[in-house]
């Protein structure tokens, strides 16, 4: 059975909240490899956050650069999570958890 985009996201924010990074990464990734080779309008948006989740997985693991250079590719495609689109709410509580947590690591993201 093919995974909804609502789907993907509510695991994504239950892990998330959990600390599960690598497996937040992994419940995204399900739902963006059914729409990456297409013209789908949020694809780029999944793939960042694909990439924010990594970030946090990088910085559990002590890869500060790796975690800045995912990170940076996760706010490139920001832009693309706008009022209106599909599942907009649970990309902006996905996006609010992401910020808070980049907040909390503020040391390793201001060099």
């Amino acid at each position: 059975m093919k995974i909804t985009l609502k789907e993907s996201l509510e695991k994504f924010i239950y892990d998330i909240n959990h600390d599960l990074y690598s497996q937040a990464h992994e419940d995204m990734e399900e739902y963006w490899a059914t729409i990456r080779k297409t013209d789908h309008p949020l694809k780029n948006l999944c793939k960042g956050f694909i990439n924010g989740a990594t970030a946090f997985e990088l910085i559990n693991r002590g890869n500060h650069k790796g975690a800045r250079t995912l990170w940076a590719t996760y706010e490139k495609y920001l832009s693309i999570m706008e009022e209106g689109i599909a599942e907009y709410e649970l990309f902006k509580e996905a996006d609010r958890l992401l910020q808070r947590l980049k907040s909390q690591n503020h040391e390793i993201f201001s060099i």
